[in-house]
């Protein structure tokens, strides 16, 4: 069966059908990824007065200090992270929440200045950040893209199916050769060698995507996967995730980390630690370049955070975060990448690699990749356009298999992915029963209108 024309006809329907959600929405990933790979060093060139300081003298004034700056410049706001400098002529950040927006505010540590602010959340990043993720609709949007994700891995199984040769013939040439033919021949060939090369990858992308969204991410593999943070600390928040830690559309705590409850401080004292105590502790313990997130309330903790999710630092296996008692300065826990589980390892390092994090190999082949993704749809929509009837007002997908039905021929794509994906599965369904509705309805339309 899997070598009857049947078979392949119905493979090549639902690659149709798979495509014509999902094309749109690959499309708009690859360019906002490629948005979200050279944003922050566009932003630190284009602002280079407030990212680079010089260095006047020896000694900085402290932490505390550059805080206490800060709240003086922005009574009436919140300051609710702080960036340790990564070197001695960078200005240190700190992140400050405003009525309707997160900013960045830069300190010259040697003069005791503000520099000035930027905004986060209107930010470019942030706008491709909250497109890749949602299409700026929210949950609404998270599904949608969702379901382009989950469709894509049929995508994927499909294409590979319709690309694999026949016996005898050599897969090498097939994934090398493109037709010096003009026409759908030529589109059709370069559409199979392009994503033949990215098959591994794109499938690698999708699933560490959908790990980010609501229904396969957030109720299934996230949950499943999330540090027991009750576990390890004596007293943890019943309100207060690590996901607060996070600006709202921006992702910055580690994966495994986002639904585990914030531990809570225990110590009872009149005032808190200070900044410099923290950072001082933080680096005792090994940490280099890291952040600092500060109480959220008044049983709220400190917490160090050093991860490839916050570009602190580029190797994923470094992944720290710890939470300091705001009045005692004790460690509450203390999370790395090893106490992760398996699946949430390999979300920390997938991660990186997908946001190209692990040095410039990484951010060029992530710019290849995506381009190349650009590529493979815009090939599949114009081998599309060659072979539907120049006359035809409706998308002339391939035709109907005549002598198998058609979910016998697609239970073997169908069925692993809507198991695997419940999104896809509604997906799937509906294109189904649209399928059955419009191959019912057009003939008599047609029908009526010839009479």
């Amino acid at each position: 069966m899997f070598g009857s024309k049947s078979f392949y006809m119905s493979v090549w329907r639902w690659h149709f059908f798979a495509g014509l959600y999902v094309v749109p929405f690959l499309i708009m990933l690859a360019i906002t990824g490629l948005i979200m790979l050279y944003a922050p060093i566009f932003e630190r060139f284009q602002n280079s007065g407030l990212y680079q300081v010089e260095q006047v003298t020896d000694q900085p004034i402290s932490y505390e200090a550059q805080y206490e700056l800060v709240m003086a410049n922005y009574p009436d706001d919140s300051i609710s992270r702080f960036y340790l400098p990564a070197a001695p002529e960078e200005a240190t950040r700190f992140q400050v929440q405003t009525e309707d927006d997160t900013i960045q505010v830069f300190v010259d540590p040697y003069k005791g200045e503000v520099l000035g602010d930027l905004s986060i959340s209107l930010s470019l990043y942030s706008w491709a950040d909250d497109t890749h993720g949602t299409f700026m609709m929210g949950l609404t949007g998270d599904r949608m893209i969702e379901i382009a994700a989950s469709l894509t891995v049929l995508l994927i199984l499909t294409g590979v199916f319709l690309w694999w040769p026949a016996k005898g013939q050599s897969k090498l040439k097939a994934a090398t050769t493109v037709s010096k033919k003009n026409g759908r021949v030529f589109w059709r060939d370069l559409h199979s060698v392009v994503g033949v090369w990215v098959a591994i990858i794109l499938l690698f992308f999708c699933i560490s995507g959908l790990s980010w969204a609501s229904v396969w991410g957030g109720k299934l593999t996230q949950a499943w996967s999330t540090f027991p943070m009750a576990k390890s600390a004596s007293s943890v928040s019943s309100t207060l995730t690590h996901e607060d830690l996070n600006v709202k559309g921006l992702k910055q705590i580690p994966w495994g980390l986002e639904q585990a409850p914030l531990p809570e401080s225990t110590a009872n004292g009149p005032t808190s630690i200070t900044l410099d105590r923290v950072v001082a502790d933080a680096k005792a313990m090994g940490f280099t370049q890291f952040q600092v997130h500060f109480p959220k309330n008044d049983v709220g903790v400190y917490t160090a955070t050093a991860s490839t999710m916050g570009k602190d630092i580029k190797n994923a296996w470094d992944d720290r975060t710890v939470h300091f008692d705001r009045y005692s300065g004790s460690v509450l826990a203390d999370v790395g990448f090893m106490d992760y589980n398996w699946f949430a390892k390999s979300m920390a390092v997938g991660i990186a690699l997908h946001m190209g994090l692990f040095g410039v190999w990484n951010l060029i082949l992530c710019t290849i990749f995506a381009s190349s993704v650009i590529l493979l749809c815009v090939s599949g929509v114009i081998m599309w356009w060659k072979r539907r009837p120049s006359t035809s007002l409706t998308l002339s997908p391939p035709p109907m298999p005549k002598n198998l039905a058609r979910w016998k021929h697609a239970v073997w794509f169908l069925l692993p992915v809507s198991l695997l994906f419940p999104m896809a599965a509604i997906a799937i369904m509906s294109v189904v029963i649209l399928d059955r509705v419009t191959n019912f309805v057009v003939p008599k339309l047609r029908n009526l209108w010839a009479q």
